[in-house]
């Protein structure tokens, strides 16, 4: 009978012991995480207990990178929660070459995750501490102090596990996962942020640096700046979240009087809340900013530009401005949260549903804005002028009284365009006069392209 005691005393402590460490677990899944911030990259830092281990880089909307650096059964998960882009930019101005930056980089990590493994630690053994008093253990009893003891030794397994088991080398051989896995060129992007960001660096500066002397240079050529117009607005499209971009449209707005912009889509890549930030770059801008969404911004991006004061998003329909009617309608894919095109049919019911709203005015509006030309085809050659963007290249369609113009992208495509290879930053700049009957009339064009790669800024003026 004693041993038959002994044994169920035995089973009920190792029950006990049990409980008090899936009770530490689940304090540390739900509780030890926490927060830092690298430079202008803000990080949350959480576990979860898995059997592959390693670490995972969560970057929304990309993807997933995954990294095999130990072997102890949990996960530490960073995820990139939001960019300031402004401290971004500036942080260009001074940026260390690759390697020193790396190397600080791997240093606030290391750092970070020994914060992690206290506030382990601390969550653990209060997780086991509230699971024993749950079970109406007693503190400072023999029961209390074994349940205790087994919170402790698992968490000091995990622990030094990890730390043994670590692997400096895992870098080097990641494994892609989400969106980077079936987007070869998302893959290509996360390496040449790495290999290239000197060339980055240096390329945003001498944007930065050298946009006004190349305004300045510009405003003093022949004709350019001196047409006699009563209106000039400005086109840009396709920014892809290149802070960069508004520092180009900032120049243009100063030094070519602009009234308002219109910004025929693809703000964004995903369409994601960590995209979202570039809209304080919006904010900043005081004239009227007319907005088509395109395919790569979505639902929540079009709900945050309409709270901003400045923004007018233009989904569907017609407005007035500054004596301009302009009538537009947004991407069907910018309904949704997929940057792919929408399927055919619902860009033939668009084009539909636009040339039905311009045939219910009693006039053709002065301009047809969309992301993309293929919505208003129905309309070239009826209407006077269409704006549209998607292409990122740059092209102008001009024949009698019938002007076609495609912005290109104001965002050189995204960071992709800060490379030696990128793509030009380009916009439009449209020049109305008013007749003698007060009708608006489109007098001239100037396209304006710089090239981030060489700081090379040109103007064409196209007059009708």
């Amino acid at each position: 009978m004693p041993f038959n005691n002994g044994i169920s005393a035995n089973k009920r402590v190792l029950a006990l012991v049990i409980m008090a460490i899936l009770g530490s677990m689940l304090f540390i899944q739900l509780f030890a995480r926490l927060s830092f911030q690298y430079d202008s990259l803000s990080f949350t830092l959480k576990t979860c207990f898995s059997l592959s281990g390693g670490t995972i880089i969560n970057v929304p909307p990309v993807g997933k990178l995954f990294l095999k650096t130990h072997h102890a059964p949990w996960q530490f998960i960073f995820t990139l929660d939001a960019i300031d882009f402004t401290k971004l930019e500036k942080q260009f101005n001074s940026l260390p070459v690759k390697e020193e930056w790396l190397t600080t980089l791997q240093q606030e990590t290391l750092r970070t995750i020994l914060k992690l493994f206290l506030l382990v630690a601390i969550t653990g053994l209060f997780g086991g501490f509230i699971t024993l008093r749950i079970m109406r253990i007693e503190p400072f009893t023999k029961h209390f102090s074994y349940g205790m003891l087994g919170s402790l030794m698992m968490i000091l397994v995990l622990i030094v596990t990890t730390v043994i088991t670590y692997d400096s080398n895992a870098a080097q051989s990641p494994q892609y996962q989400g969106v980077l896995a079936s987007a070869p060129w998302a893959m290509n992007l996360v390496t040449m942020g790495l290999d290239n960001i000197e060339i980055i660096g240096d390329n945003l500066k001498k944007i930065s640096r050298d946009l006004p002397r190349l305004f300045k240079q510009a405003a003093q050529i022949k004709n350019i700046g001196d047409l006699q117009f009563d209106l000039s607005v400005l086109h840009v499209s396709d920014i892809h979240n290149n802070p960069a971009a508004f520092e180009f449209i900032a120049e243009l707005v100063n030094n070519f009087k602009i009234e308002f912009i219109i910004d025929t889509g693809d703000l964004t890549d995903y369409g994601t809340p960590l995209e979202a930030e570039i809209i304080k770059e919006i904010s900043k801008i005081k004239i009227p900013y007319i907005f088509i969404p395109g395919n790569h911004d979505s639902p929540l991006i079009i709900d945050k530009l309409k709270k901003v004061p400045s923004v007018k998003v233009l989904e569907q329909g017609s407005i007035k401005v500054s004596g301009l009617q302009l009538t537009g309608l947004a991407d069907p894919a910018s309904l949704s949260y997929n940057s792919d095109l929408a399927p055919e049919e619902e860009y033939l019911k668009a084009a539909d549903t636009l040339y039905q709203t311009v045939g219910e005015l009693v006039k053709f509006p002065n301009m047809i804005a969309v992301h993309n030309l293929k919505l208003a085809k129905k309309l070239i050659g009826q209407v006077p002028l269409i704006l549209h963007g998607h292409d990122h290249q740059y092209r102008l369609t001009a024949e009698s009284k019938h002007v076609i113009n495609d912005a290109g992208t104001t965002g050189a495509a995204g960071l992709r365009g800060l490379t030696e290879e990128g793509v030009p930053y380009s916009a439009t700049i449209l020049y109305w006069k008013q007749n003698p009957s007060g009708e608006m009339i489109l007098k001239a064009l100037d396209s304006i392209k710089i090239n981030g790669a060489i700081g090379k800024l040109t103007i064409e003026r196209h007059t009708f």
